[in-house]
């Protein structure tokens, strides 16, 4: 199975995970638990399987501007952008060859569209990495300072591991075992996710609930201003700038300009919601 899409029907079926037993609560319940208290309904419990990045790597010290610089898989997955999200410029499927599919040649139009919609994508990508990356974080600090105990149990069941050494977790390369929630009983710091003698993680309940306790939402510091002034205009297209600002109040307007100029570069639609007329302001 594509490693992608194993990570996706794993974090996409919270409902087959381990029930609590014995004072014990399975890692990946625990980490949507603290996802959702520190970043509330932004968590949506698939961080673990965020969208692939799509931008073309750069070329010669920048993102190739022109399609005769990306190669032939990148110019696929800017043709597959356009057909899914603009398909008013009526591009054809790629043609099938004994090499692999060929793309129709882009206007510069079409293949600056492209690598904006790559780069919308990748930038909702970076948000979901960075909340799973602070909930990660979160949980290893305090299994690695001993404020929380974790075991180990066979992914068919049975009998709980004495509980792990705080020292399992004093790693700064333990970012993986986060992905399916599992880890070897031996071989702790394996670069691998799974595997034949990977078990499930498992925290004790009263640990991580203490940890719950003192969870600070922060989902402002996670998700940049920019993104979420972008949503806000995904999510209601007739909102003007001053509409958008006062959820912003706190924000000096030299501040907010400078994230308004950051969202309008990544959502051309933006550069509809400026000042309203004076007929809709005088309403």
């Amino acid at each position: 199975m594509d490693e992608i899409r194993e990570f996706l029907q794993f974090w996409g079926s919270p409902g087959r995970f381990p029930p609590d037993f014995g004072g014990y609560r399975f890692l990946g319940k625990a980490v949507n638990e603290l996802g959702k208290a520190k970043f509330g309904p932004d968590w949506t419990g698939l961080e673990g399987s965020p969208p692939r990045l799509l931008m073309p790597k750069s070329v010669w010290g920048g993102i190739p501007g022109s399609e005769l610089l990306a190669e032939p898989r990148q110019r696929l997955t800017i043709d597959d952008l356009l057909r899914k999200y603009r398909p008013d410029f009526g591009r054809p499927f790629p043609e099938r060859r004994p090499f692999g599919p060929v793309v129709a040649p882009f206007t510069d139009g079409q293949w600056e569209e492209g690598l904006r919609l790559a780069r919308e994508n990748d930038a909702k990508s970076l948000a979901i990495r960075q909340r799973f990356a602070a909930v990660a974080n979160s949980l290893i600090e305090c299994l690695r300072e001993g404020r929380m105990k974790s075991a180990l149990r066979p992914e068919r069941g049975g009998e709980y591991s004495a509980f792990l050494s705080p020292s399992s977790w004093n790693s700064e390369e333990i970012a993986g075992r986060f992905s399916l929630c599992r880890m070897h009983p031996i071989k702790q710091f394996t670069a691998g996710v799974t595997g034949d003698g990977y078990q499930l993680i498992f925290v004790d309940i009263e640990g991580l609930e203490k940890l719950l306790a003192t969870a600070a939402p922060s989902a402002g510091a996670a998700i940049p201003t920019w993104r979420k002034i972008v949503e806000m205009k995904k999510n209601d297209p007739t909102l003007t700038k001053p509409k958008i600002a006062e959820h912003f109040s706190r924000m000096g307007k030299r501040e907010f300009d400078r994230h308004w100029e950051k969202a309008r570069e990544q959502y051309p639609l933006l550069q509809k919601a400026g000042r309203p007329s004076r007929q809709s302001e005088n309403d």
